[in-house]
């Protein structure tokens, strides 16, 4: 587990000794202000990605201790380190060498010059070229302010050309002034200035690259493309691995881990959405293969496949086969799952089976609990050890329960991150890692303990509809507006 530690307004020096000391460089992260529960999971998969260990990881609070604040610091073991996290991060728009900061702007200048020089002579060398940029949270700063706060940093001794492409180094002047300007939520975070040598960016042109405005094949329930890429970044996926999505749909999932270099398995139970798509604007056939080609990524699909997680066609003595299961499972708001079967009044009217090549085995309603159980059971047995599962799983305010979040023997809870859809409901992505080999019988133990799987939230259909209804009455009858919900806050 990452520890977390309060802020000490001393700086990283003067910070308690409340656990095993952790070698390395402290950085200050800068997050995007949306997602917020993704956010630090994210780094701290991608972090472990590349090397990274959970010792060498810590996080410290900002300056007010505010949860939800934009601004962290992380340390890791190495810049390198910081430099390859930054090459995948989302949720994250930069990493930065601080040098100081401050409430205002004396603060700032003290906390610059109080810096070690070894920290800030190899960056103000005049063989380097450099330039400075000004960041803003909580309110837009107008370009003749930003060029004034550029000018109040002339203490510094830039000695380099000033090179506004590409420069060998860039510096930020990082500006938090939310208390008038933001959000109820915003409102929280301090005024506060930064500035500090930019050691990374991260990529957010990537999922305007792959959005689905321009995706060929589409259908109502497919991924937004940076929320396949957050999936794909929690699983920790990268080249040469094999991924399975259990429930692809159009492929969006597919084509995230694809991206990343992974070899790419799909199933689904639906065959006509896995063999034959639909017709496109000019009558092509358009099938998720056609997303793959769209992207040029045609070779890491390894293949698609008809398949029932309820009824696994598979051996079973076939465990350890893959490093990452990322999926979306049906959860009955717009699509309902479906499992292998059919009603007994349907089964015992039902003719011999004369063309297989066109027969579409009959299905029967299948329940989010039930769908979960054998989720995650065969992600404990296909899973290696220390490969990772990541789900969707639907939450309302009224039903949600941690108590009742699946789980299973050889697999571990990492990150539970919520996701605000409307007043009425939310989804929740689940990290589970596998910390154990499979055992069947232990899994048996367990799923005898509990034989059944409902969950409250199998009413999700109900309670997002039901509630449009009594809302309605309740105005209708002069009562008062349900609490709002903002970012996963109750007010």
């Amino acid at each position: 587990m990452v520890r977390t530690v309060a802020n000490c307004a001393g700086g990283p020096a003067d910070q308690a000794d409340d656990g095993p000391s952790t070698s390395g460089k402290e950085y200050l992260t800068y997050f995007a202000h949306r997602l917020l529960e993704f956010r630090r999971p994210e780094l701290e998969s991608i972090a472990q990605l590349v090397g990274c260990k959970d010792e060498q990881l810590r996080w410290r609070a900002p300056a007010g201790d505010v949860e939800h604040s934009p601004f962290w610091y992380l340390t890791l073991p190495s810049e390198e380190a910081a430099q390859e996290i930054s090459k995948r991060m989302l949720m994250t728009k930069m990493l930065v060498e601080v040098w100081g900061e401050g409430a205002d702007w004396g603060e700032l200048q003290a906390a610059i010059e109080a810096c070690p020089e070894q920290v800030k002579a190899p960056w103000l060398s005049p063989s380097l070229s450099f330039k400075v940029v000004v960041e803003s949270f909580g309110r837009s700063v107008a370009m003749e302010e930003q060029l004034e706060a550029i000018h109040r940093l002339e203490f510094i001794p830039f000695q380099g050309s000033v090179r506004l492409r590409d420069p060998e180094v860039q510096f930020v002047l990082l500006m938090c002034d939310a208390g008038d300007h933001g959000s109820l939520i915003d409102a929280q975070v301090p005024p506060r200035l930064y500035f500090g040598r930019i050691v990374g960016v991260g990529d957010r042109g990537l999922p305007d690259r792959y959005s689905l405005r321009r995706r060929r094949y589409l259908g109502p329930t497919s991924m937004d493309a940076e929320m396949a890429f957050l999936m794909c970044n929690q699983a920790k996926v990268r080249p040469g691995q094999l991924v399975l999505d259990p429930y692809a749909g159009t492929g969006s999932i597919l084509v995230a881990a694809a991206h990343y270099g992974a070899q790419v398995l799909g199933t689904d139970i639906d065959i006509k959405v896995i063999r034959e798509g639909k017709v496109g604007p000019g009558g092509e056939s358009l099938t998720i293969r056609s997303n793959f080609a769209q992207y040029g990524l045609g070779g890491r699909l390894a293949d698609l496949i008809r398949l029932d997680t309820h009824h696994l066609p598979l051996r079973r003595d076939l465990e350890g086969i893959l490093h990452a299961v990322i999926g979306d499972p049906p959860y009955g708001v717009r699509a309902g799952g479906k499992k292998s079967g059919a009603a007994p009044e349907a089964a015992a009217k039902r003719n011999p089976i004369t063309d297989r090549a066109t027969h579409i085995p009959a299905t029967q309603p299948y329940t989010l609990g039930e769908c979960l159980r054998d989720l995650l059971d065969m992600s404990a047995r296909l899973l290696v050890v220390g490969g990772r599962l990541v789900y969707f799983l639907p939450a309302s305010p009224e039903t949600y329960d941690e108590g009742e979040l699946p789980y299973h023997p050889a697999l571990q809870l990492v990150a539970n991150s919520e996701q605000i859809l409307t007043s009425r409901y939310s989804r929740r992505l689940i990290t589970m890692e596998k910390v154990r080999p499979y055992d069947a019988d232990a899994a048996a133990a367990y799923h005898a303990s509990k034989p059944d799987p409902t969950m409250a939230i199998d009413r999700i259909h109900d309670i997002v509809y039901e509630q449009i209804q009594q809302q309605q009455a309740g105005e209708e009858n002069g009562g008062g507006k349900p609490r709002r919900r903002c970012r996963g806050k109750c007010f």
